[in-house]
């Protein structure tokens, strides 16, 4: 026989349920070709709700969505607000830190940054992404840095990651921003017809709002199915990784009309494989941009880098020892010169002019006052021309002394060839739709330009200026 009585139980949030087993009841059912007869015990369930069920509904899916699954047994005293001993001043003063880091970083992510966001706008778009990625997991793992379970006790460890946290989220607002703003005026002109730009920013934040609500939303049902450490931060790398391969396959899917370092190099050799008969568009040549690539490095056809070249170096950094002042009469009907790095240069016992190593090598091109875009492509198309022509004698020869070749004949030859098809090549990339007005070879102002050359006479000790 079942005596009445109530069973009490505890759920996740602590509150008390109550199941009562009431007096015994008579059920009667047929067994074979017998009746049964049984006691059941007639059961109800009460739960310390209060008075108010549906308002309780509510606050149990709250908890379930902002609190951790059993809270508040599940987590430590002061959960919320971090170390119980913290106070309002230590929170106050943390913030103040982490500001002022983000704000030092604003200043020289600036200035180190700025004049290369535009050049390079597919290449900083997505690296806005890695920097926010980045400071969204760094937030995320702060608090086990001070947990008993973490291995490494370092005193003020978790403040660093905060204040490299905020650090990353400063530079993702400068390279996000200025790599937006090119990406945006891209968007804003096209080659038939006249577009907005402030409409196509204001249908651009339209449409992020409407994603960000959808995150909302889709958080909020997921967030409640996520329990324990594991799950969580699987589901965030997962996340990230997913948000990273999606931007990274938008950002490569920008057809950029615009000609950069990397872009001039490949429509270059694109337009020496077809033998001069056509530039490449656009469309062509972003399938084969490397957004994580060097931007001023040379590549063959395989891909293999065959040299580099710094645009607007000093001229007292590329020239320490010995200058050939044969340069200036090879490069005077030019806005420009064409010289190698140091260490790529060598000298033969005998020989009175330097050789060239084999490749892959570093050039350095020296602008002349009242350079234009068209010179820097010009000068971006010989040093492609030397590095390639310098790449593919080195691979035919296999002894070492043969690998050596004279640096101004590499220099003359390739100024004559590439002086040669640069006005057909130039017409070409006007015919396939690239805009040759704008052209962002060199990212900012170049560290000098030579204005002139003053020879000293050695007679009389006059100086002779000329330019």
């Amino acid at each position: 026989m079942v005596l009445e009585f109530t069973i009490v139980e505890r759920d996740e949030a602590g509150r008390n349920r109550r199941t009562l087993v009431g007096q015994n009841q008579v059920c009667l059912y047929p067994l074979r070709n017998s009746w049964h007869l049984t006691y059941s015990a007639k059961i109800s369930v009460q739960a310390d709700s209060g008075n108010n069920a549906g308002h309780q509904h509510v606050a149990d899916f709250l908890a379930k969505v902002f609190l951790p699954s059993g809270y508040p047994k599940s987590v430590t005293t002061g959960f919320g607000v971090g170390d119980p001993s913290a106070t309002a001043t230590h929170a106050l003063l943390l913030t103040v830190v982490q500001d002022v880091f983000g704000r030092f970083t604003t200043i020289l992510g600036a200035y180190a940054l700025g004049s290369s966001l535009v050049p390079e706008a597919k290449s900083y778009r997505f690296l806005a992404d890695v920097l926010n990625d980045t400071a969204v997991i760094l937030d995320t793992f702060s608090p086990l840095l001070i947990s008993p379970s973490f291995p490494l006790r370092v005193r003020g460890l978790r403040i660093g990651t905060l204040c490299m946290s905020a650090s990353c989220r400063a530079l993702c607002g400068i390279v996000g921003g200025g790599s937006k703003a090119a990406i945006t005026l891209h968007f804003a002109t096209p080659i038939n017809g006249v577009g907005d730009v402030g409409d196509l920013n204001a249908k651009d934040s339209s449409k992020e709002t409407v994603l960000a609500l959808l995150g909302i939303l889709l958080g909020t049902f997921l967030v409640p199915h996520i329990n324990g450490p594991r799950l969580t931060y699987s589901a965030l790398f997962l996340l990230v990784i997913l948000h990273l391969l999606i931007n990274y396959v938008a950002v490569c899917g920008l057809e950029l009309r615009t000609l950069n370092r990397q872009r001039a190099g490949q429509a270059w050799n694109l337009y020496r494989l077809s033998n001069g008969n056509k530039a490449p568009s656009p469309t062509e040549v972003s399938r084969i941009d490397n957004v994580l690539g060097r931007p001023d490095a040379f590549r063959d056809d395989s891909g293999r880098i065959i040299g580099r070249c710094t645009i607007g170096s000093h001229f007292s950094d590329v020239f320490h020892e010995r200058f050939p002042s044969r340069l200036l009469q090879i490069f005077a009907q030019e806005r420009y010169m064409l010289w190698y790095d140091h260490q790529c240069l060598c000298l033969r016992p005998g020989h009175e002019e330097q050789d060239v190593r084999g490749d892959p090598i570093h050039l350095h091109i020296v602008l002349k006052e009242n350079y234009s875009g068209t010179d820097q492509l010009k000068a971006w198309c010989h040093a492609a021309d030397l590095c390639r022509t310098l790449a593919l004698s080195t691979r035919k020869t296999t002894k070492t002394e043969d690998k050596l070749h004279g640096a101004l004949d590499l220099i003359v030859a390739t100024l004559e060839s590439s002086s040669r098809d640069f006005p057909s090549f130039f017409k070409h990339l006007h015919d396939a739709g690239w805009n040759i007005d704008d052209i962002a070879i060199m990212a900012g102002a170049p560290k000098a330009v030579l204005i002139g050359v003053e020879p000293r006479d050695e007679y009389d000790g006059e100086n002779k200026k000329f330019r």
